[in-house]
């Protein structure tokens, strides 16, 4: 009775295992991500309030010039075109004896992909008023998210009655989020008695979009990932069970919805799809398959069965 005390009181003495509190370290992961989160949030401009693009090369005008704010609305990757709309604003002796008036007839032409996309014509002691443009891209979106699109076109104002050029400055600016545009402006040329002047316009995803876009493609992978580990030990366990099919039909139809969620999402075609997405798709589905079918084979053998056992009489004998 002494040694069955003695041990229960040793037993009861000896201290329990302990194991480490993870919170710390949970707590210290997401303060890093928080941290990384705002670091991408600033680095790519999401929370600037200014939506000016930067025009390089010589886009300075003095005296009686006209100022061309061209506002770029959307970029259609599909179309390959931009959507832009462009106001002209008079100075110096341009300026008409009314608010928002143009003293003298002017007429602006715009070329774009080797033809002339749009022909304004402004008469003189007339107000002035936006005007919508197209210009067309020379790149689509087949490297998405870190496509690269440009456009290059030309502007051209001219005196509408003597034909003389008349000088101008680009202003651009930018309404197309999550785009990034910058501009280039060239030298002008005379060709066929117009003076010429090349604009390039340059775009390309902000890093929030395309931070965004990975984690997308890493949920793919990771889960595509899981289903294999899953359906890989389930099979050599033999332990296949039905709930498995309903989980590969479940991932086999996330992954477009995946895809279609993406910020900016170009139809499907793109690098992105044929690199991560359709091989992750093809993956899934063959071992939906592959389940599905044998769970099917297995389940249904008592069909097959010319025979039936009759269980009462079996377990009354």
């Amino acid at each position: 009775m002494t040694t069955t005390d003695s041990r229960n009181s040793t037993v009861a003495s000896t201290p329990a295992p302990r194991r480490r509190n993870p919170a710390p370290v949970i707590l210290i992961v997401a303060v890093i991500l928080l941290a990384v989160y705002y670091v991408v949030i600033g680095i790519s401009g999401a929370l600037r309030s200014t939506t000016a693009v930067p025009v390089h090369g010589p886009n300075t005008a003095s005296g009686s010039y006209l100022q061309l704010r061209m506002s770029v609305q959307d970029i259609d990757l599909t179309n390959r075109v931009v959507q832009a709309n462009v106001l002209p604003i008079p100075h110096g002796n341009l300026v008409g004896t009314k608010a928002g008036e143009i003293s003298k007839s002017l007429r602006i032409e715009v070329s774009s992909g080797g033809v002339t996309t749009s022909v304004v014509t402004f008469p003189g002691q007339s107000v002035v008023d936006a005007t919508a443009l197209t210009l067309t891209l020379d790149r689509g979106d087949t490297a998405y998210p870190f496509d690269q699109p440009f456009a290059n076109f030309q502007l051209s104002v001219q005196n509408d009655k003597t034909g003389a050029a008349v000088p101008f400055e680009v202003d651009l600016s930018n309404s197309a989020r999550p785009w990034v545009l910058d501009a280039t402006r060239s030298s002008s040329a005379v060709q066929n008695g117009r003076t010429l002047v090349p604009v390039a316009l340059d775009g390309h995803r902000d890093a929030l979009t395309i931070v965004i876009v990975l984690f997308y493609v890493l949920a793919i992978l990771f889960t595509t990932l899981m289903a294999v580990v899953t359906i890989g030990s389930a099979i050599i366990r033999r332990k296949l069970e039905f709930s498995n099919v309903i989980w590969l039909s479940a991932t086999l139809l996330s992954f477009p919805a995946l895809r279609s969620a993406m910020p900016g999402a170009p139809p499907i075609g793109t690098t992105l799809d044929f690199v991560f997405l359709f091989p992750c798709l093809c993956l899934v589905a063959i071992m939906f398959v592959w389940t599905g079918a044998h769970i099917l084979w297995r389940e249904s053998t008592v069909l097959r069965q010319k025979h039936l056992d009759d269980e009462s009489n079996a377990g009354g004998s």
